[in-house]
């Protein structure tokens, strides 16, 4: 894939070759994978499966998707507690945030044990905050291009802040997938708030209007970024290919995903992506230090899958636990977690990624 896109030319603006491995996070082949590249690999891996699933018996191929979902579903769940290397095993981090890796988790899981309306909130909110944080991954890989070419951490931040939101959130509340997260508005009439618990029913009424006005708003923020880099560019501002290539690739399978793909198909291309970068990113910064937690040293070929089979039975885990309120409690807490603890454990400007 990074040959296939190797050179760029420089009249286009994009700096540097997609096959420099001093510019890649991981390497040349591994960022064409897991980092800029990890959307088309999930949106191919995705369709292909879904194909290879139409052309089998009809029993087979239900059995097929099923297993699908269900093997993504888990691999989202796994990744929440894939934070807790980076949060609890970096002295530096932890010192950083100390108050913050050790209070607040054990007061959200407690207000969840004994508020059935917290908990109930708690996982409406975990749905649209989860709709944020897999955005803001992609703001942060793209930083992290930005500090390996040399640009100034502050450059352009705030253009990467809205351009990354909107070319995440604009096909998805464009696409049908857009009721599936306000699915679990149902549960608010269990405590009293009936009538939030009819919002899906009004924004299917206004469906046509929602997808105008998310199809507008996200050329307009097209619009804006394309101006912001411009002039940031005739200031001195060099784009990196890798991140050009991670905008391209994001906004690409965002529309594909959530414009074009059945809602289970579009949660399944970008969980996937979006695990696949996480996985990718706690390993590479933190692996030496999940080696040495582990004691299997000296090599990482068996510190790696035992750390990703941890993850796994953690998402096992997660996913028989939502008939059980005493075990989802944390579970949902846990999520809230990771992406509240996303936003401080791993910071460009203080380069401690």
């Amino acid at each position: 894939m990074a040959t296939a896109i190797a050179a760029i030319d420089e009249s286009t603006g994009i700096h540097g070759s997609l096959n420099d491995d001093a510019r890649a996070i991981g390497g040349a082949t591994f960022d064409a994978i897991f980092f800029w590249g990890a959307p088309l690999v999930a949106l191919a891996f995705v369709c292909l499966w879904s194909s290879f699933a139409i052309l089998l018996p009809e029993q087979v191929g239900h059995g097929a998707v099923s297993l699908l979902a269900g093997a993504v579903g888990v691999l989202t769940f796994a990744h929440l507690i894939a934070v807790v290397p980076r949060a609890y095993f970096n002295r530096e981090v932890f010192a950083d945030h100390r108050a913050r890796l050790t209070i607040a988790p054990l007061l959200l899981v407690a207000g969840f044990l004994i508020s059935p309306a917290l908990l109930v909130l708690g996982g409406l909110t975990a749905v649209f905050w989860d709709v944020h944080h897999t955005a803001m991954q992609n703001f942060g890989l793209g930083r992290i291009y930005d500090m390996k070419a040399g640009n100034n951490a502050l450059t352009l931040r705030r253009t990467d802040l809205v351009l990354n939101w909107g070319l995440y959130v604009g096909p998805l509340a464009a696409g049908a997938s857009l009721l599936s997260h306000f699915a679990g508005f149902g549960q608010l009439r269990t405590i009293d708030l009936a009538a939030l618990a009819e919002t899906p029913g009004v924004l299917q009424h206004h469906a046509g209007l929602i997808r105008d006005l998310a199809i507008a708003a996200w050329l307009a923020v097209g619009a804006g970024a394309l101006l912001a880099y411009r002039l940031a560019m005739r200031r001195g501002y060099r784009l990196p290919a890798h991140k050009a290539a991670l905008i391209a690739s994001t906004g690409f399978v965002s529309i594909a995903a959530w414009g074009f793909t059945p809602p289970f198909m579009a949660f399944a291309i970008v969980n996937l992506f979006h695990a696949m970068q996480y996985f990718a990113i706690v390993w590479l910064k933190e692996g030496g230090r999940i080696t040495a937690r582990l004691r299997l040293a000296p090599g990482r070929r068996i510190a790696l899958p035992f750390f990703l089979a941890l993850c796994g039975l953690f998402g096992l885990a997660y996913f028989a636990a939502n008939s059980f309120k005493l075990f989802l409690a944390p579970f949902i807490a846990c999520s809230l977690l990771h992406f509240w603890y996303d936003s401080f454990v791993w910071s460009v400007r203080k380069k401690q990624v």
